[in-house]
């Protein structure tokens, strides 16, 4: 068995604080950042933080600029992952909410960088497995749908082609930040290869429905009206005008089936797995 690096957490300063986890740096190693995951989502296992730790180099190992994995550490009762410090960066959610006049060129320019981004193949990395094969996993253990919903959606999905192209999997403006004008990609903890459309999906969910949420707001950063005109000025630019009304109609029904991985992947009561089960059946007629 590995051992793993122990870091006292008195000695860091937190600098930042999300739905995944909390970052750390500390003044006596100024160019390493500390992740620790959310207890709650990972209860203290390895396997959630190794994976992103290595799903993270290998996506770095493909060209895509993401902030440079360093090594995983043990925190307390917790696993955390040290990696590159990337100073003086932005996420694209907080600029475009300090400046709501230039939401349109953000999302613009992440439209751009999100096409580069699904246009790189993941090159056979065992730790970039098939988004296809995850929601077939998802589906055989849901309890979110079930008769001829639940077998409507396994046909569509089983008829999906299992593309070889990146996929984020928590794709989203607070995953992308900018330091000195150059971007990079954070929180691949969830990346896979499959269609784009999962990501956009993905993205769609959240600015058009979940944002309506105060909690996602402050997380965004944005009201719920900035995160729309946010998709839709991203949208335009990821797809063009021409059949833009197919475009959203093909990202909603996708973002039925995030629905349905977002419940298979956390501890959910039954009125929120009620609630979202009628949501994803919603999404995805």
């Amino acid at each position: 068995m590995q051992n793993y690096k122990d870091i006292d957490i008195s000695a860091w300063t937190k600098v930042g604080e999300g739905g995944e986890g909390s970052t750390y740096t500390n003044p006596e190693t100024p160019d390493v950042l500390l992740k620790v995951s959310n207890h709650t989502l990972t209860n203290g296992s390895l396997e959630a933080v190794s994976k992103e730790f290595h799903s993270s180099k290998a996506v770095y190992d493909l060209g895509i600029p993401t902030p440079e994995m360093v090594e995983i550490v043990r925190v307390g009762g917790d696993y955390g992952i040290l990696s590159q410090l990337v100073k003086g960066k932005k996420s694209l959610a907080k600029m475009s909410g300090e400046n709501p006049d230039s939401i349109d060129s953000y999302a613009t320019l992440m439209a751009k960088l999100a096409r580069q981004f699904h246009s790189t193949e993941a090159g056979g990395s065992e730790w970039i497995p098939s988004h296809k094969t995850l929601m077939l996993e998802v589906l055989d253990h849901t309890k979110m749908i079930g008769g001829k919903t639940l077998e409507r959606v396994r046909a569509f999905v089983q008829g999906l082609e299992d593309a070889p192209y990146l996929v984020h999997g928590d794709f989203s403006f607070s995953n992308l930040i900018l330091a000195d004008e150059k971007p990079y990609w954070i929180d691949l903890g969830h990346v896979t290869h499959g269609l784009p459309m999962f990501d956009l999906g993905h993205f769609y969910l959240y600015c058009n429905i979940f944002g309506k949420q105060k909690r996602v707001q402050d997380i965004a950063h944005m009201t719920a009206e900035q995160m729309l005109r946010f998709w839709n000025s991203f949208a335009l630019a990821y797809n063009g005008p021409e059949g833009l009304d197919a475009f959203n109609a093909e990202c909603k029904r996708y973002a039925g089936l995030d629905v349905l991985l977002l419940g298979h992947i956390q501890n959910l009561t039954f009125s929120e797995r009620f609630f979202l089960g009628q949501l994803a059946k919603a999404l995805t007629k």
